[in-house]
């Protein structure tokens, strides 16, 4: 009996113990904040306008709100490297960025740029950037590929497995290159059944200058009703597929990785930006190119 009275001792204690954690306040410095100037521009020779968002960065921790802080007075000149010519951006008010068209300074496959930042303090910021080499339609193509059988799942409906191998033509060491394709195939009964193929990585790799690039897709297909209603039906076979393969410098691949894909992510921890601007200040210089094709086996 003197045990029992004990343990229910101990246990009204810890719990005495805990609750009273809860009614303790505490204070914790916040970081360091030390504002950097924060400068994007992405260049395409498909872009009709040349653009560079100019700001400053906001503190991560403390009440948040959506506005930008934007820099208006700033000089911001383009150079074509390559050609030796410059422009001047405009600040356009009316969208907050700088903004001029691309007839002023064409931008050009395998062309190297400069951008310079000047702000009204006098401090300075530059990046390059090296536009990819154009792409053709047959820079890609279907290689192996397999449609297995239609199987009954616990869902009432079909599926199947399906594998696909994309590989591309010639690229070049320094630059990397994504597939984004959908496949479409066709049923027994002439009906055509849709999915997008995914790849690791974002289907984002290095190029190989003397060697081809395989993008792998291996996975079970979960098939929709056909257009008319009905179920599909086998033999299920690859009509095609399509989509756009692009091509981007290191400064548009590590903005695209790191930033726009955890921008969604209420539960992603803070990222470390990647910049490739100088003195210090934020956010990417970086290039890309795309074509828009059809592959069939």
């Amino acid at each position: 009996m003197k045990n029992h009275i004990l343990r229910w001792i101990g246990v009204l204690f810890l719990a005495v113990a805990a609750t009273g954690c809860y009614d303790q306040d505490a204070t914790v410095d916040l970081p360091t904040y030390n504002k950097r100037t924060a400068i994007t521009c992405y260049l395409s020779p498909k872009d009709q306008n040349i653009t560079v968002e100019l700001g400053y960065t906001k503190p991560y921790f403390g009440p948040q709100d959506y506005e930008i802080p934007r820099v208006g007075d700033a000089k911001v000149t383009i150079t074509d490297l390559t050609v030796g010519k410059s422009v001047q951006l405009p600040f356009d008010s009316s969208i907050m960025l700088y903004r001029i068209r691309a007839f002023a300074l064409p931008i050009m496959n395998e062309h190297e740029y400069r951008v310079d930042v000047i702000l009204k303090d006098g401090s300075a910021f530059f990046a390059k950037t090296r536009v990819p080499p154009a792409l053709k339609e047959t820079d890609l193509a279907i290689g192996q590929h397999r449609i297995g059988k239609l199987e009954a799942n616990n869902w009432g409906g079909q599926s199947v497995n399906v594998g696909v191998e994309l590989k591309s033509g010639t690229t070049r060491s320094g630059y990397f290159y994504s597939p984004k394709f959908d496949l479409v195939m066709e049923d027994g009964l002439g009906d055509f059944y849709g999915s997008t193929l995914y790849f690791s990585n974002e289907g984002i790799a290095g190029g190989k200058t003397a060697d081809t690039l395989r993008y792998f897709f291996n996975d079970r297909i979960f098939m929709d009703m056909g257009p008319g209603g009905g179920t599909p039906t086998d033999p299920l076979t690859l009509r095609e597929c399509t989509g756009t393969f692009w091509v981007m410098d290191v400064g548009y691949k590590e903005r695209y990785l790191r930033d726009l894909q955890v921008s969604d992510n209420p539960f992603a921890e803070p990222v470390l930006l990647y910049s490739n601007w100088s003195n210090d200040a934020v956010g990417a210089l970086g290039s890309y190119d795309w074509v828009e094709t059809s592959l069939t086996p």
